[in-house]
């Protein structure tokens, strides 16, 4: 159970050190602060794309049947619970601005940017590690679909009218727009074909690839850490910690339950745990602002529910690992 407890604990600390770092570099000035605005930009459209496509094309699909399972198996449970939830929140929260926040805070996970970082801290190297690698980077393509297609159709239905009330028709073609011009379903629809088909990227060309996407994570957990202040948790901290509690307790367990049910174990259980536990993701902030959504309360669930990850993905992994599903 100690070495349960230490594996737990190597998971979440390098998360805790970067973002704590982040914090201390804004609090002496290190950088100003036009570096960190940049840096979101950066991670959001040309980092983070980087290391999806990276993924991507390093995925091996291997037993197609088999290996499919698991991506059917979440897009689904995605489905499932972010209609779920956007059912119950539009009958309890009146504001449509706070609806189309809260939803997408409860179902969208940053596991696109963590999710390498918890397997890699969980296995240490290992070839466990590189089937669960492997595993992940054959599901991330079509979590992270869902996510951002489930994100931009709940926000437009969402979208709140000059007078503050939601708008009665949904524009099919504005939601198709808007998802294909995002960077990341941009990076999957490119990287697809050469998983499918098993295409190589040039050496110099995946080196250069590698280079770019190795710098999100880390660039990422930093800017987050800097942007975090105490102050912008007032307003809407009650409805954001009923959210940021249902992002990264309930939706997890609802997750990690289902897969269990429906036979799935080990990686496969891990890698569930990581697209329904991981914190809101970063790009949900960006998201709720494009689209007039409430951005403020988007940043204060981020905030949160990446505070209450530190302990929850910690239970999490230790108990997974203490009844041996992992």
């Amino acid at each position: 159970m100690f070495d349960n407890l230490i594996l737990s604990l190597n998971t979440v600390t390098p998360v805790l050190i970067l973002t704590l770092l982040g914090m201390f570099m804004k609090k002496i000035k290190l950088l100003p602060d036009s570096f960190y605005s940049a840096a979101d930009k950066y991670v959001f459209n040309l980092a983070l794309a980087a290391l999806i496509f990276k993924q991507i094309v390093d995925a091996d699909l291997g037993d197609g049947g088999e290996a499919m399972k698991l991506p059917i198996f979440t897009s689904i449970m995605l489905v499932i619970t972010c209609t779920f939830f956007s059912v119950v929140t539009h009958f309890t929260v009146k504001n449509p601005a706070r609806v189309g926040a809260s939803v997408q805070g409860m179902f969208r996970s940053n596991s696109s940017i963590l999710g390498v970082v918890f397997i890699t801290n969980i296995y240490a190297g290992t070839a466990e590690g590189s089937a669960a690698l492997a595993g992940y980077a054959i599901t991330m393509p079509f979590v992270i679909l869902m996510y951002n297609v489930l994100s931009v159709i709940v926000l437009t239905i969402f979208m709140p009218t000059e007078d503050g009330e939601a708008k009665k028709k949904i524009n099919i073609g504005k939601i198709l727009l808007n998802t294909i011009k995002n960077p990341l379903i941009i990076a999957v629809l490119l990287g697809l074909p050469f998983m499918i088909f098993g295409i190589k990227l040039p050496t110099i060309a995946y080196t250069s690839v590698k280079y770019v996407a190795d710098s999100a994570t880390a660039l990422a957990l930093i800017s987050l850490g800097a942007g975090f202040s105490f102050e912008t948790l007032k307003g809407n901290i009650t409805l954001a910690t009923i959210v940021s509690v249902v992002k990264t307790v309930i939706h997890p367990i609802i997750g990690v339950a289902a897969a269990y049910l429906c036979g799935f174990r080990g990686n496969e259980l891990l890698i569930t745990f990581i697209v329904f536990g991981t914190p809101s993701a970063v790009s949900s902030y960006i998201m709720a602002k494009n689209m007039k959504s409430d951005h403020e309360l988007a940043g204060q669930i981020l905030l949160l529910s990446t505070l209450f990850c530190i302990v929850t993905i910690f239970l999490g992994v230790f108990l997974m690992k203490t009844v041996g599903w992992i």
